[in-house]
């Protein structure tokens, strides 16, 4: 039992008093705690969309790499056709910068180092790519503005291949400069270059730039069919050689256009083609194989051939003669009766009358002769 005096509510034995200050150290550590969950979480989270964001970034970057880099191999190998090795060096060195592995690339980039007459540099291939974080030199865009100024006067003066190499130049340094308005000037300057090379005779050259434009905008309906024509030209003119008759069909609807050389090798063509058939054994239709040839340009050495062959094909084709018939002749003797005394035996007439035989038939036809009475004779 408890002490007489003694205040206060009885605890079983055992029981200690309650500890205040450690319930409240309690539910802080779990606050402290649900509090920290949301900051991992939310972290977490943060940290998921950031890198997603990053992989997006690097999605998009690698493709705008891939049409750069394709851009770029084009237009270089291009430069290396038409001799300028400075610049397709530039060219494939900057591919090799973004694709170190690229073979084709470091293939070209050795072609042309042998046309500038410089070592082919041995590149030695890394396990992983090593990120530059070194800062950059800032480039000038005032001298970018000053290029693509003086790329448009060169345009306007009608010096496409210096307005091209200078875009080109814009767009191997900085890819994003003015874009839009380089694009549609180099488009404007292939266009009209690749027309000029048509134009002259260089089909070939001629449709390449004008496909190099079409990358960039559509072609206008002029463009597009000088193109065609250039590139039909292009078809006749493999067989001519090898084919007379397909050269001969094929370079007589160019000609019909006047443009090119394409009315004398139909003349040649033809030409070839009607000694082909005067082989076979055709002369008629070398006639007018002959005949399309020198029509559509004249020589003079060749117009004895034609002329010899036609005489060879009217005989060939001459109708055959139709026998004659021969004439037959009827012998008829007249004898005229007379009182006197009969004098020279008659004479007999010939009558022409037609037959069928060759051979002429006399048939003699007598008539009976009269009876003559003589008078009597008188006396002595």
């Amino acid at each position: 039992m408890s002490a007489a005096g003694e205040t206060g509510p009885l605890r079983p034995p055992g029981l200690a008093e309650p500890d205040n200050a450690g319930s409240s150290r309690r539910w802080w550590l779990w606050v402290g705690g649900v509090v920290l969950f949301g900051v991992i979480v939310l972290s977490v989270g943060g940290i998921s969309g950031y890198a997603s964001g990053l992989n997006q970034h690097s999605a998009r970057v690698n493709i705008e790499n891939s049409l750069i880099v394709q851009e770029q191999f084009d237009l270089g190998v291009q430069d290396l056709l038409e001799g300028r090795y400075e610049l397709a060096r530039q060219r494939f060195a900057y591919i090799m910068e973004i694709e170190p592995d690229n073979g084709p690339a470091r293939e070209l980039l050795g072609e042309a180092l042998i046309a500038l007459d410089r070592p082919t540099p041995t590149l030695t291939p890394t396990p992983s790519p090593t990120l530059d974080i070194s800062p950059t030199p800032t480039l000038d865009l005032r001298s970018m503005d000053g290029l693509f100024a003086a790329a448009q006067t060169a345009h306007g003066a009608g010096d496409y291949d210096a307005a091209a190499e200078m875009l080109l130049t814009i767009i191997a340094e900085v890819p994003d400069f003015r874009r839009g308005e380089v694009n549609q000037l180099l488009f404007s300057v292939l266009r009209n270059r690749g027309l000029n090379k048509i134009w002259s005779g260089d089909q070939e050259q001629g449709i390449y730039d004008l496909t190099l434009a079409e990358r960039l905008f559509p072609l206008d309906s002029q463009a597009s069919s000088w193109r065609t024509s250039a590139a039909f030209y292009l078809l006749a003119n493999s067989y001519f050689g090898l084919d007379w008759p397909l050269a001969t069909e094929y370079f007589s609807q160019i000609c019909v256009a006047s443009i090119w050389d394409a009315c004398w090798k139909y003349s040649q063509a033809a030409w070839e083609y009607g000694n082909k058939l005067v082989e076979a054994e055709d002369p008629c239709g070398a006639v007018l194989q002959y005949d399309a040839s020198l029509s559509t340009r004249e020589d003079a050495e060749k117009a004895p051939t034609a002329t010899e062959v036609f005489d060879v094909c009217l005989t060939a084709t001459a109708p055959a003669p139709t026998p004659t018939p021969s004439p037959t002749f009827d012998l008829t003797t007249t004898v005229t009766p007379s009182g006197t005394a009969p004098g020279p035996s008659p004479t007999p007439t010939l009558t022409a009358t037609g037959g069928p035989s060759p051979t002429p038939t006399v048939t003699p036809t007598h008539t009976p002769a009269p009876t003559i009475t003589l008078p009597p004779p008188t006396p002595g």
